[in-house]
């Protein structure tokens, strides 16, 4: 770990010393019909901006009346734009619950950016574009801790692979596509012989209101046939997030002629009551999520149920974001499962 983290570090180092002194060269003479608007864009798309998210929880297991201190992620990445159509992500986590682990290293092409016509080309290691709640940053994330179910549904998909964006931002019904194919779960496959693949449509029928139908196929890190497919519906405003989604998953077992079946169901928000004159705080936001597992929820008895209410605190600057969060996790248990009732306190902080 110590050997990833200071190659990391001394390469960030390298890459922002290099973009500084690129910055503050002085100009040559040929230079002189260069107009100063233009040097000042040059110089920002060059230099690459460090960003970082630390998040730390105090677990208080209610039901087995255990406490702990946890740093739950400690993230450090790089990212910048080589040119208006070329830009990068790096990111990895020191301590993502004690493990060390690489998060995302990619590039972005920009073959079309157009008022209302966009397509981006990402190649790398990355997270395919599959569900909304399992793409956000551990400060989008509303809660302490992810869905379960989210969890359940998508551990495990992210790898190296190639994802094309189209949208176009049409005045009757806003949309966007995109499809992708991966080596099969995980940065060290050996080279496949049929890849895994997605796809997600997104509709804008209204401005706030969103509509997702999104795939995800192939194999499983085991090798076994895999398809998991999801739907959404959410809207969103500057105060209000209400969301919801519905999963299923299929997986195949080769070595024997199981197949195992999930579905799930997440239907989570919160309000933000802006603050004025309370000290340094910018908003107050109640949250509430509920969630439910089975391996067939509207036939069978639910597997696991769970309902996760909270408070969340608030910074909002342009240069970092801060959130104090209190939540309760409460869960319905028919299995058994990892997720136990406990109070959570949280601190998370991104720059």
């Amino acid at each position: 770990m110590k050997k990833y983290f200071f190659s990391i570090v001394f390469i960030i180092n390298f890459l922002y010393t290099q973009a500084a002194l690129q910055t503050h060269t002085e100009p040559k003479e040929t230079d002189t019909t260069q107009s100063e608007n233009e040097k000042k864009t040059v110089n920002k798309t060059f230099l690459p901006q460090v960003y970082g998210i630390i998040k730390a929880d105090f677990e208080w297991n209610t039901e087995e009346g255990e406490s702990r201190f946890v740093v739950r992620n400690a993230r450090l990445g790089l990212k910048g734009d080589l040119s208006p159509v070329v830009n990068y992500l790096m990111g990895m986590d020191l301590s993502d619950e004690g493990s060390f682990k690489v998060l995302s290293a990619f590039a972005d092409l920009k073959p079309i950016q157009k008022e209302k016509h966009k397509m981006f080309l990402r190649l790398g290691y990355q997270k395919p574009l599959f569900s909304t709640e399992y793409l956000r940053t551990p400060m989008q994330i509303f809660f302490a801790r992810r869905s379960m179910l989210v969890d359940e549904m998508t551990g495990g998909i992210v790898d190296v692979g190639l994802v094309a964006n189209y949208a176009y931002a049409n005045n009757i019904l806003p949309f966007d596509v995109a499809v992708g194919v991966f080596n099969g779960m995980g940065y060290k496959n050996t080279p496949f012989k049929t890849p895994n693949y997605s796809a997600r449509v997104r509709l804008h029928p209204y401005e706030g209101l969103r509509l997702v139908a999104q795939y995800y196929g192939g194999h499983n890190i085991n090798a076994n046939p895999l398809n998991t497919w999801s739907v959404e519906c959410a809207y969103e405003n500057e105060n209000l997030l209400i969301e919801a989604e519905y999963f299923h998953r299929q997986i195949e077992f080769i070595d024997s002629a199981f197949v195992k079946k999930n579905e799930g169901i997440l239907v989570e928000t919160y309000y933000k009551f802006p603050l004025k004159n309370v000290g340094f705080l910018h908003y107050i936001a109640p949250t509430a999520r509920w969630e439910m597992l089975g391996s067939q929820i509207f036939q069978e008895p639910i597997q696991l149920a769970g309902l996760t209410m909270g408070v969340n605190l608030g910074v909002d600057k342009s240069f970092f974001k801060a959130e104090i969060r209190l939540n309760y996790e409460k869960y319905f248990k028919q299995v058994i499962s990892s997720r136990q009732d406990m109070f959570i306190l949280e601190m998370v902080i991104a720059i």
